[in-house]
């Protein structure tokens, strides 16, 4: 009988047991959680804080960018162009050698020649694509060089630096700009040619015979001529580009040689 007395005093202290228990572990898991929300913040804002560090970091350095940089960028622009208008040039030779070749030496089968030259013409327009590119960085590159020699010399204090300064800016300006001109009349020659090229190509695609071939004769001799002057115009104007970098250029001639 007491057994059963005590029945409810057990069930209540089991019950209570199992309530401080859970209570307990409610509290660890609260107290866990809120920690690693807490230890979670604490690293984000330790995150936020590099990055607005390295942000100044980067802020100061662009600020402390030497003059010379921007001469590099500009002179590496112009050797980069130089070697895009000889790629040019070997693609326009390339082109036209196809052309007389088909017009000139037709082989049996003219569709394996005819598809040759079209390969090599397509190959010349994506050169000149390329150019108009170049073209267009290399005014941009020098542009910003210039822009930050004008803000240097705002800066300066005594007037015969200033003065001698400008006139080398003067010089080193007139000089690209006279390269850079010759680049946008060569490029403006290419163009008319590719369009020449191109007429070429729609013509014997319709009529890739011998009579076709024959009727393509006088329009291929004009090319040819108004090739060899843009080959002349662009062989001077890679030499151009060369020396006008080599000059704007912080790396000296001398350590330019092997």
């Amino acid at each position: 009988m007491k057994v059963f007395q005590d029945l409810p005093l057990l069930i209540e202290v089991r019950w209570f047991k199992d309530f401080m228990l859970t209570t307990l572990a409610k509290n660890f898991h609260c107290r866990t959680t809120n920690h690693m929300k807490s230890k979670s913040k604490r690293r984000q804002l330790h995150i936020q804080a590099i990055f607005t560090l390295a942000a100044t970091a980067f802020a100061l350095t662009g600020c402390a960018t030497r003059g010379y940089v921007k001469s590099e960028t500009a002179a590496t622009s112009l050797h980069m162009a130089a070697g895009e208008v000889q790629a040019e040039s070997r693609a326009l030779d390339a082109t036209l050698g196809s052309l007389n070749d088909l017009i000139n030496k037709p082989p049996a089968d003219l569709k394996l020649q005819y598809e040759a030259y079209s390969s090599q013409l397509d190959g010349l327009i994506t050169s000149a694509r390329r150019n108009d590119t170049v073209l267009r960085r290399v005014g941009e590159k020098n542009a910003a060089y210039f822009e930050s020699w004008d803000k240097d010399l705002a800066t300066m204090n005594y007037e015969v630096v200033r003065a001698r300064s400008q006139e080398r800016k003067s010089e080193v300006t007139a000089n690209f700009d006279s390269v850079y001109r010759r680049y946008q009349e060569a490029q403006a020659t290419v163009h008319p040619l590719l369009d020449y090229f191109q007429d070429i190509r729609k013509a014997l695609s319709t009529d890739l015979t011998i009579g076709g071939i024959e009727a393509m004769k006088g329009t291929v001799s004009n090319v040819n001529e108004n090739a060899a002057k843009v080959q002349a115009a662009l062989a001077k104007l890679a030499g151009d580009l060369t020396a006008s970098g080599t000059r704007m250029s912080s790396v000296t001639a001398q350590n330019r040689q092997p």
